[in-house]
């Protein structure tokens, strides 16, 4: 068992010092970028080297955030927040994105909902919920999320309807660097991460989150949030 644990912990090392070490280079290209663009005014061709590096950039911001989550010591801060607020807000910021995507957004936020959890973790994970939904829902038909209290925390859970999923592909779908299948997902398809850090929003906060098909062309992610105050 030793080896494997430290190939884990190596490999965690990695990340984390991967993760830190090019930031530095893509934000030099980033810049550089910028600077050509204003010298030799807008280009095609800047614009792609432009969206690709945005997309480094994200991708090395997830790496490092799960590699963050994984550590022994959380890394989440815990106060107490008007959760309703929070998520409505989250929430709404999609609307306008959702629309340009065929989509409409249905909130359905109980209000008046106090939290004692990490604020900016939580409205993280509604964004990626949301961000998952309006990439794979199906043409023209709408969203729903719904936040409401649970017997310890809160529940937040989002809908869709999709193409049909295999029982053995849901269970994957927080797995890191998982994609489904791209005939479905198309040009869509991330980097397979934001589920990953989902689930460890989750965990840290002392819930879970799952998906899950009531019928085989809808799917919902039911995350559970505890209140942190039992995990100090």
């Amino acid at each position: 068992i030793d080896p494997v644990v430290r190939s884990a912990q190596q490999q965690k090392q990695f990340i984390t010092d991967a993760g830190h070490e090019l930031k530095t280079p893509i934000t030099v290209i980033a810049t550089s970028l910028k600077v050509l663009e204003m010298e030799t005014g807008p280009q095609k061709w800047i614009d792609k080297a432009q969206a690709q590096t945005e997309k480094l950039k994200d991708l090395v911001n997830s790496l490092v955030t799960l590699s963050r989550m994984d550590e022994e010591e959380s890394p989440l801060k815990p106060a107490h927040f008007d959760a309703s607020a929070a998520v409505r807000e989250t929430a709404e910021s999609f609307i306008d994105f959702a629309a340009s995507r065929g989509h409409a957004l249905q909130l359905s936020i109980a209000p008046g909902i106090s939290y004692y959890g990490d604020e900016y973790a939580v409205r993280r994970l509604v964004s990626i919920l949301l961000e998952n939904a309006i990439k794979y829902a199906v043409a023209d038909t709408p969203i729903q999320i719904t936040m409401e209290k649970g017997k310890k925390g809160i529940r937040i859970r989002t809908a869709n309807v999709c193409e049909p999923i295999a029982e053995q592909e849901l269970g994957r779908l927080f797995d890191r660097f998982y994609r489904v299948d791209k005939a479905r997902s198309g040009e869509a398809g991330g980097f397979g991460i934001g589920l990953s850090i989902a689930r460890s929003i989750a965990e840290g906060h002392g819930g879970s989150i799952e998906a899950v098909c009531p019928v085989p062309d809808r799917i919902e992610f039911r995350a559970e949030l505890k209140e942190m105050t039992g995990l100090l």
